[in-house]
């Protein structure tokens, strides 16, 4: 078979070595990238990753949403992974920016200001920003919060309404009284007949008492009397959701009632960015662990930053103290997006997209591996 390669002539030796050449190179590319090795750059941010900062660099073990998802990306890719650890987020965009890492993933949101500097791959979590606070010790008084509730429910619109509906059927009820072979419920006298008929309407509101009726007027009974059972159960309602929300969160239930107080947020994040664009003076914080402290020494009434870091460890820390030391407003705002970060113009990051969106897709009408991975570690 040697010999005969000999025998070719010159046009097909030429196409016979550039096969061959080209055997070599796919052959050459194909063992590069089974061996690639990729510089992951990760900072620590429970529940997305976490380490032991104590240890020497080898002894970390990193673990986390952020980890299980690289993890499974890197094996989409056909890739194995190098860590490499930084300090904090802006430490970690720098080093992507200087191109010391290929890729850098932990929680990263997604901002113009960093865009400029690097690439994002697409949503790989989607969230929003939550405020945590301690249980106020202070708390209103119940009444004044009470009466609080019922100012904003009882607006002059809504009282002239109910005046309105009882003028009407305590009129209706009068007439029907009138006309009733019964003896009459009600003295004789427009004048006399309705005020005991405006009675009757308050009285209906809350009880049953009355003299037996017929026909439509105790069909008019029943009604006023349901009417003050509704009105009654959503006074009820309003009243204790104000009270639960008081003693959660004091006098921060959302966002708007964050101008005025004294605001945390982490000195180089997002957040607070945002607070400071809606003119709410902040208190910096070298991290959430500093932020977190400030709020139980009471430097500090609020810290603002991603919601579910901010449910994990506020479980985590009332978990492990025995008792509820710290709470998260249930109110959400500002959506915003976490991303994995590229140098600006990485190769990497379309197989990222391309292996994220598999990802996140469910297999044969099971939960996606990215679903997996919100019950394991967000919950």
């Amino acid at each position: 078979m040697i010999w005969s390669i000999f025998r070719l002539d010159n046009h097909a030796m030429k196409n016979y070595l550039l096969l061959l050449l080209a055997g070599y190179m796919l052959l050459m590319s194909m063992m590069a990238h089974a061996e690639e090795t990729l510089k992951i750059g990760i900072k620590p941010s429970e529940p997305w990753v976490m380490y032991d900062t104590s240890k020497a660099a080898e002894e970390h073990e990193p673990i986390g949403f952020s980890i299980d998802l690289w993890r499974a990306i890197a094996k989409q890719l056909g890739v194995k992974t190098q860590w490499v650890y930084y300090d904090n987020t802006q430490d970690l965009i720098t080093g992507t920016e200087k191109e010391e890492v290929d890729a850098g993933i932990s929680a990263i949101t997604v901002t113009a200001e960093r865009q400029a500097r690097i690439d994002f791959s697409d949503s790989m979590y989607e969230l929003g920003l939550q405020i945590m606070v301690a249980p106020d010790k202070q708390a209103s008084n119940p009444f004044s919060i009470m009466f609080h509730e019922l100012n904003k429910l009882f607006t002059l619109g809504n009282f002239s309404l109910l005046l309105l509906m009882l003028f009407i059927s305590a009129n209706l009820r009068l007439w029907l009284d009138r006309l009733s072979k019964e003896p009459p419920i009600f003295p004789s006298g427009y004048a006399c007949g309705l005020k005991e008929a405006l009675w009757w309407g308050l009285t209906m509101l809350l009880t049953w008492e009355t003299p037996h009726s017929r026909g439509f007027a105790r069909v008019l009974d029943l009604s006023w009397h349901l009417i003050g059972l509704i009105i009654l159960s959503i006074l009820t309602a309003v009243v204790t959701s104000a009270l639960t929300a008081q003693a959660v969160s004091g006098s921060i239930r959302s966002e708007a009632d964050l101008p005025g107080k004294k605001v945390a947020a982490i000195a180089t994040d997002a957040p607070r960015q945002w607070l400071e664009q809606n003119d709410i003076v902040v208190t910096p914080v070298k991290d959430i662990a500093e932020g977190i402290d400030a709020i139980r020494k009471g430097d500090v009434e609020a810290l603002v930053h991603d919601g579910p870091r901010l449910h994990y460890l506020a479980h985590k820390i009332n978990q492990q103290e025995g008792k509820q030391v710290l709470a998260v407003v249930p109110a959400i705002f500002h959506p915003q997006s976490y991303g994995i970060v590229f140098p600006e113009g990485s190769k990497l990051r379309e197989s990222v997209n391309q292996a994220l969106l598999r990802l996140r897709e469910s297999q044969n009408k099971q939960e996606s591996v990215h679903q997996a991975l919100r019950k394991k570690w967000i919950k």
